[in-house]
C-alpha cells in the first residue's frame, strides 16, 4: 500500500500546471494585497483598548460631536482629524451593537414567550430559544486593533475558496481520465494489489494534495499578516460578522473557518475523483467538476434567480461551504424533524454524508470496469 500512494502522490505532485497555477495567484494576490493596504487607525486604539465602559463611549461620543462641528462650520478636517472621526465612529458603532443586541434579546423573550402559548410551534420555540441562548452568551464591549486577524479571516471568503477550488481541479480531474486516455487503467485494474487498494490510495493522495493546497495559502496568508493583535476581539467587531449569533472570538473563528473549508474543499476532492472516473476525457472531467464548483457562484453573484427552498441546495454546496462566510455571518437554522439545526453544522453533515456517497459510487464504478 506504501508504495502505490508513493506512485500515486507522485502523479499528482508531478503535474508542472499545479506550480504554475500556484504562484500565480499568489503572485496576483501579494499584489492586491499590498495595493489595499493603507494606513490605520492603530496609534488611537492604544489608548483605547480593553473593555469599552460608559466613561469611554461618552469621551467618544463629545470628541466626535467636537469634530462634527468643525465639519458643520465648514472648517476642513485634517487627514489626522478625518482618521480619528473615523476611530470615534467605529466606537459608537460597537455601543450601537451591545444596544440592539439587547433589544433583539427583549424581542425574542417576547416571542419566545408567546410561543410557548402555542402548542404547534414547536420547531419556533426551539428556534427562537436557541437564537436566545446565543445572543446572550455574546460579550462585544472589548476594543482592540485587529486589521491582521480580520483580513486573513477575509482571505478565505475572497481568496482562499478560488485557490483551493482551482487547484484541487487542475490536479485531480484527470486522475483516473489520463490513466484511460494511456491505458494505465488497464495495467492497474489488473495488478496485483487489486482494484481497492489502487482507489484507497488515489483517495488518500488526493487528500494529502488537498492539505498541502490549504497549508500553502494559510501558510501564505499568515506571514502577509503576521504580527497584527486582535486575536480574542469578538467576532461582532469583524463589519461581516456583526449579525452573528456565534460566541467566537477571532482566532477561534479562524480555526473553525479553516476547518469547515477544510472539509468542503475534501467533498469536492471526492467529486471530482468521482467524475474522473466517470469519465474517459481528461477536458470533459474537468469541465463537469468546474461547472459543479463554478455554478454557485454564478447564482449569488451573476443571475438573480430567487431559487425558493432549492435556494438550500446553493447554500450547502461544496464551494459555498468552502467560502465558510454564509455559515456564520447570520442565525440560520434548517428543520430536522422539529428541530433547530445550526447552517455549519447542517453543511458539515451534508458534506460528510455526500464525500461518503461519492466514494462509495468511485468503489462501485471502478469494481464494475473490464479489463480488456
Amino acid at each position: 500500500m506504501k508504495s502505490l500512494l508513493t506512485f500515486e502522490l507522485y502523479k499528482i505532485f508531478q503535474q508542472k500546471s499545479i506550480y504554475i497555477t500556484l504562484i500565480m495567484l499568489l503572485g496576483l494576490i501579494a499584489v492586491s494585497l499590498n495595493l489595499q493596504k493603507t494606513s490605520s487607525n492603530f496609534p488611537y486604539y492604544k489608548e483605547w483598548e480593553g473593555q469599552l465602559t460608559e466613561e469611554k463611549y461618552e469621551r467618544a461620543e463629545a470628541a466626535h460631536l467636537a469634530l462634527m462641528s468643525r465639519v458643520n462650520e465648514g472648517i476642513p478636517l485634517t487627514r489626522e482629524e478625518q482618521k480619528m472621526q473615523s476611530f470615534y465612529e467605529n466606537i459608537s458603532d460597537f455601543r450601537a451593537l451591545e444596544e440592539d443586541r439587547k433589544a433583539s434579546i427583549g424581542v425574542l423573550n417576547e416571542r419566545l414567550h408567546l410561543q410557548e402559548a402555542d402548542a404547534e410551534a414547536a420547531y419556533e420555540q426551539r428556534r427562537t430559544g436557541l437564537e436566545l441562548r446565543m445572543l446572550e452568551g455574546i460579550e462585544i464591549n472589548e476594543l482592540s486593533y485587529n486589521r491582521a486577524p480580520s483580513e486573513m479571516i477575509d482571505f478565505v471568503r475572497v481568496f482562499g475558496f478560488l485557490i483551493s477550488g482551482a487547484l484541487i481541479l487542475i490536479g485531480l480531474a484527470s486522475i483516473f481520465s489520463n490513466e484511460y486516455a494511456t491505458g494505465m487503467d488497464q495495467f492497474q485494474l489488473s495488478s496485483k494489489y487489486g482494484r481497492k487498494r489502487v482507489v484507497t490510495a488515489k483517495i488518500i493522495a488526493s487528500l494529502i494534495y488537498v492539505i498541502f493546497v490549504i497549508g500553502t495559502w494559510v501558510v501564505f496568508n499568515a506571514l502577509h499578516w503576521i504580527g497584527g493583535g486582535g486575536w480574542k476581539s469578538p467576532i461582532q467587531q469583524l463589519l461581516r460578522y456583526r449579525d452573528s449569533p456565534y460566541d467566537y472570538d477571532i482566532l477561534s473563528l479562524i480555526g473553525v473557518q479553516i476547518g469547515i473549508h477544510t472539509l468542503g474543499a475534501f467533498g469536492l476532492a471526492m467529486f471530482v475523483l468521482l467524475i474522473s472516473a466517470l469519465c474517459r476525457n481528461t477536458f470533459r472531467s474537468f469541465l463537469i467538476s468546474g461547472f459543479v464548483f463554478v455554478l454557485p457562484i454564478a447564482f449569488e453573484e451573476v443571475f438573480t434567480v430567487n431559487l425558493g427552498s432549492l435556494g438550500v441546495l446553493i447554500e450547502f454546496s461544496y464551494t459555498n461551504v468552502m467560502v465558510v462566510y454564509d455559515l456564520l455571518a447570520t442565525f440560520q437554522t434548517i428543520n430536522l424533524f422539529g428541530m433547530p439545526v445550526l447552517y455549519p453544522i447542517a453543511a458539515v453533515a451534508v458534506i460528510i454524508v455526500l464525500s461518503a456517497l461519492c466514494v462509495q459510487l468511485l468503489y462501485w464504478t471502478i469494481r464494475r470496469k473490464e479489463v480488456v
